[in-house]
């Protein structure tokens, strides 16, 4: 009798903001690669953000952990971290269990448009994009969510206790401020050469992007491929927050540094992911080591890393930790 009575409650619970069963093969399965559907997990604007996650709730698409929906935006699961996934212009959906591969953990008071609430404990498994505080006291979050079966994507407002009961996160890849067009801009290249002043093209629109990412605006109009004296200014500021001469021109140390930029975990070979895909582009703006940029950590990778630790006078181990993820942000 016990046992049917915990598989009915289990069976009740395995809802979006409930239970979720652990482990979900499905969740570590690409996506169907339809037409729009993102190759890379996209930078995008907290506007690009809302206009995609608006989509679904137009469309009225229906909760389920099993189908997927297909829009000009791509194919995604239709659950509440499938929702995010889309919104978020990932190339993969995650969900709750491995979202934060791509977010961060923010201040609650700090929640922005597009940021998101996240819970994921083994009773209590959801997400959902925010949107406004409802009240003055920032207490009672208005969110864009998938819910539970039965129900459509919608807007709905969660009490306080609900609210109380969320980790605010943010995907790392949003682009702060107005430059929309940085969803389109590849930072993939295979060499990241000196630009500076009257230079243009897509190395240019690179700059412009990860500097506006990096909290130093280049113009209201986006990334132009243009390196206009905003651009110049944008690089002097960058570059005087990190410790590197501040030149307005945009060389292999500010490089390195802007690429390198954001988290810092351990990576070492066999290791896959964003972090590994940032060292390989910092490493071939730094050593110009011809890296494929594939997100995957296998030998040419580690023989790189020894080499720009040996330079630096680092140990040489070919692991990539604080100390070279450090050097590395640093511009060195």
């Amino acid at each position: 009798m016990r046992t049917t009575a915990a598989s009915v409650l289990a069976a009740v619970l395995v809802l979006c903001g409930l239970l979720q069963p652990i482990p979900r093969l499905a969740h570590a399965e690409p996506d169907l690669q339809s037409a729009g559907h993102p190759t890379a997990d996209l930078q995008l604007t907290r506007d690009d953000i809302l206009t995609r996650a608006k989509s679904w709730i137009d469309e009225r698409v229906p909760y389920s952990q099993e189908a997927k929906h297909t829009n000009q935006y791509g194919t995604y699961r239709q659950d509440c971290s499938g929702y995010v996934s889309m919104a978020w212009g990932l190339k993969t959906a995650h969900w709750t269990g491995d979202i934060m591969q791509v977010a961060t953990r923010i201040d609650k008071k700090n929640l922005l448009p597009g940021d998101s609430l996240w819970v994921h404990s083994s009773a209590h498994q959801h997400m959902a994009l925010f949107i406004r505080w409802a009240d003055a006291a920032k207490t009672q979050a208005v969110v864009w969510e998938e819910y539970r079966s039965g129900t459509v994507a919608s807007q709905r407002t969660w009490s306080a206790d609900r609210t109380a009961g969320f980790t605010a996160i943010r995907y790392r890849n949003v682009v702060e401020g107005d430059a929309k067009t940085c969803a389109a801009v590849s930072l993939d290249h295979p060499r990241y050469p000196e630009i500076g002043p009257a230079a243009t093209g897509n190395l240019v629109k690179a700059a412009q992007c990860l500097l506006t990412g990096a909290g130093f605006p280049t113009g209201a109009n986006g990334p132009t491929g243009t390196f206009d004296a905003t651009t110049a200014d944008a690089a002097k500021q960058f570059q005087a927050s990190v410790g590197l001469p501040s030149l307005g021109k945009v060389d292999s140390h500010t490089w390195t540094a802007l690429l390198a930029r954001g988290t810092t975990p351990q990576v070492q070979d066999g290791a896959s992911g964003d972090a590994v895909l940032r060292l390989q582009r910092a490493l071939n703006a730094a050593l110009d080591a011809g890296l494929e940029l594939d997100g995957r950590f296998g030998p040419n990778t580690t023989t790189a890393v020894k080499r720009y630790q040996s330079a630096q006078g680092l140990t040489a181990d070919g692991i990539t930790g604080p100390k070279t993820w450090a050097a590395l942000q640093a511009g060195k």
